[in-house]
This record gives structure tokens, sequence and C-alpha cells, in this order.
């Protein structure tokens, strides 16, 4: 979908699902992939629905890097999870499930993974705000990818650090 180098960083299925709709935009470049994703599922009238979601988990996704939860992102989380319902499994783990189409899938995953704990290393660059998975054993990678943005900031760091001698 997108020609980002994330697959060192790709979330486990299905969470990976929910990193592919947020990657749909690539917000450095202003390169918008979402019509494509919903042209693909039949969905070419819900872009409006389907942008306001996006952009409210990526403001999610970068609360589980450092940044404060925005409440109106997470109110609309909840308002999108009306769509979704929870099911007792047999064995006595609790699902999240969708009836609805593809978005509404991607609300039922992500409360899915924000129930089994996967949701929290699931985050958004500091930087550039591409969803990446952290699979740092402390959970503490804050950028895409060390070669992109993490390279970057620390070559900046360091020229203000010599300028300033």
């Amino acid at each position: 979908m997108s020609p980002r180098y994330d697959v060192p960083k790709a979330a486990p299925e299905p969470l990976r699902q929910v990193q592919l709709f947020v990657n749909s935009a690539d917000v450095q470049h202003g390169v918008d992939w979402l019509p494509e994703w919903l042209a693909e599922r039949g969905l070419g009238s819900e872009l409006e629905r389907a942008r306001a979601l996006r952009e409210a988990l990526r403001l999610l996704v970068l609360a589980n890097n450092g940044r404060p939860l925005d409440e109106a992102a997470a109110a609309h989380v909840n308002a999108a999870a009306a769509r979704v319902t929870l099911r007792l499994e047999p064995a006595g783990g609790v699902r999240v499930v969708s009836e609805g189409d593809a978005i509404d899938d991607i609300v039922a995953t992500a409360f899915g993974a924000m129930i089994d704990g996967t949701w929290e290393r699931l985050k958004a660059c500091r930087n550039c705000h591409w969803s990446f998975y952290d699979y740092s054993p402390n959970r503490s990678a804050t950028w895409c990818s060390m070669q992109l943005c993490g390279n970057r900031k620390k070559t900046r760091a360091y020229r203000r650090r010599k300028a300033a001698l």
C-alpha cells in the first residue's frame, strides 16, 4: 500500500491492518492512499468517516509515544465503537467483533488490541507521525526508523551542539 520502509516495524496481524489504515496517509509528504484503501473494499462513499477515524487513531497512537491523550480523538473512537460488540469465546475469553464494514473491523481490531495489551506497542513517530510497532523489550522506541527519523533528529541535535561552540 505505501512505499515507506516499515516491514521491520510491522505490527503482528491483525493489528497490522490498523497500522496500515493509519499509515494510509504520509503526513510528511501530503500523500493520501485512503481513497484506494476504501475502493478496494467497496467503501468509496465512506471517505469522510474513514478519514476522521484514521486521524483519531493516529492521535491515539501518538499518545502511545508520549503525547497527551487527545480527548476529542478518544471520543471519536468511542463513538465509532458503537458499531462493534463483545463476544464471549467458548474458552472464556472476550473478543471484539464487527458485523459491519472494513472500517468497523479496524475499530474492532483496535479495541481487541487494547484488551490483549498489544495496543501500547503501536505508536506513531514523534517526527513524521508514521505508525510503527515497538518491538523493543522496554517499549522505549520513539521513531519509525533509526535510518529515517532517528538519524535526522540526532543529526540536527549534533549540528546544533556544534554550531553553539
